[in-house]
C-alpha cells in the first residue's frame, strides 16, 4: 500500500531532522523543494508515504519515477488530492487502484442496518429489508445470508430472479426465512423502511417506487433521488470512527479521512468471514451516513 499526501503547511515537506534546523534554513529548504518539485518520502509500518508540494509537471514526473521503482497496485490518497484530475489521470494510466471506501462499504451491510435501526428507534428483527442488486457474487451471497439471521423479511429486487435460486434455498434451509425475489420494480419496496442498493445504476434506480420516508443506502455509486414525493433519506456514503489502535499510527496523515485509512488496513484478498472478523475485532463503529436526496 502506498499513501500519497499533499503538503498543506511548510513543515509537511521536511524530514524530522530538517524540522530541527533554524527557521531561516527551514524556509530555504522549503522554497527549494517547492521550486524543484521535491517530494518527502517516509514509511509507516513498511508502507511508503509520499508527500508532494503541489500538483504540476515536475511533481508528476517525480511520481511517475516513484511508481516505477516502488510498484504498487493500490493507493490511498489524501482528501485534497481526490479532486486533482492530473493525479487521478496518472494513477489511471498506471492501473493503480485508488481506495475510496466503497470496497469497505460492502462489508459493512449488517453494521449499516444496525446503525439505521438504532437511529429509527427500531430493532432489526422487525424489519423488512429490500435489496437492489443485479449481481450475485460471493460477497453479496454471504452478506445476504448474514443479514437473513437478523431481520424479519428480505426482498431481493433484480432483473434476473433465477440468479438467486441457490441463495434462497440456502437461507430457507438454514434459518427458515423465505426470501422474496422479484423483478417488479414498482411494488417490491412498498413495505420496506430500509432499502440497500448494492449495485443498481441510476437508470435502474429511477424505475423503483420508494416509500416516502424510507432510508436508502447506495453502496456502489452515488445515486440521485428523482422521486418528487420522496421525503426520506438517500445516503451515498458513510463515516466511521478510526479504531484507537490506528490513530497514533496514522497521526501524520491528517488530510486523510478515517474510512479510506481503515480500508487501507483491511484491504486484502481473503474470505468475507476473515474481513468481518477483523472489523469486529477492531470494534469499528458507523459514525454517520452522508445523505443526498
Amino acid at each position: 500500500m502506498l499513501y500519497l499526501d499533499l503538503a498543506i503547511n511548510k513543515n509537511d515537506l521536511l524530514t524530522e531532522k530538517e524540522r530541527k534546523f533554524p527557521k531561516f534554513i527551514r524556509n530555504f529548504i522549503n522554497n527549494f523543494k517547492l521550486i524543484t518539485g521535491q517530494v518527502l518520502k517516509y514509511k509507516i509500518d513498511g508502507n511508503l508515504v509520499v508527500v508532494i508540494p503541489k500538483v504540476n509537471r515536475k511533481v508528476l514526473k517525480k511520481l511517475d519515477k516513484i511508481f516505477k521503482t516502488d510498484v504498487t497496485k493500490n493507493i490511498c490518497i489524501s482528501d485534497n488530492l481526490m479532486s486533482k484530475e492530473e493525479i487521478l489521470k496518472l494513477l489511471s494510466e498506471k492501473n493503480i487502484n485508488i481506495l475510496n471506501g466503497r470496497w469497505l462499504f460492502k462489508y459493512l451491510i449488517t453494521d449499516i442496518v444496525d446503525y439505521v435501526c438504532s437511529n429509527m428507534g427500531e430493532i432489526s428483527e422487525k424489519q423488512e429489508i429490500s435489496i437492489l442488486t443485479n449481481d450475485n457474487n460471493l460477497l453479496i451471497f454471504e452478506s445476504i445470508k448474514k443479514l437473513s439471521n437478523k431481520v424479519k423479511n428480505i426482498n431481493i429486487v433484480t432483473a434476473n430472479p433465477k440468479m438467486f435460486n441457490v441463495l434462497v434455498k440456502s437461507i430457507c434451509e438454514e434459518n427458515g426465512l423465505i426470501v422474496n425475489v422479484t423483478s417488479n420494480y414498482k411494488k417490491a419496496c412498498i413495505n420496506s423502511n430500509i432499502i440497500l442498493n448494492l449495485n443498481f445504476s441510476q437508470e435502474d434506480f429511477n424505475k423503483i417506487v420508494f416509500p416516502k420516508k424510507a432510508v436508502i443506502v447506495n453502496f456502489e455509486n452515488t445515486i440521485k433521488m428523482n422521486q418528487k414525493s420522496f421525503n426520506g433519506v438517500n445516503a451515498n456514503f458513510y463515516h466511521i470512527d478510526l479504531p484507537k489502535k490506528y490513530k497514533e499510527k496514522f497521526s501524520k496523515l491528517k488530510g486523510f479521512n478515517a474510512v479510506n485509512l481503515y480500508e487501507s488496513i483491511v484491504y486484502k484478498r481473503t474470505s468475507a468471514q476473515n474481513i468481518w472478523r477483523e472489523i469486529r475485532n477492531d470494534d469499528v463503529k458507523i459514525q454517520c451516513l452522508e445523505r443526498k436526496n
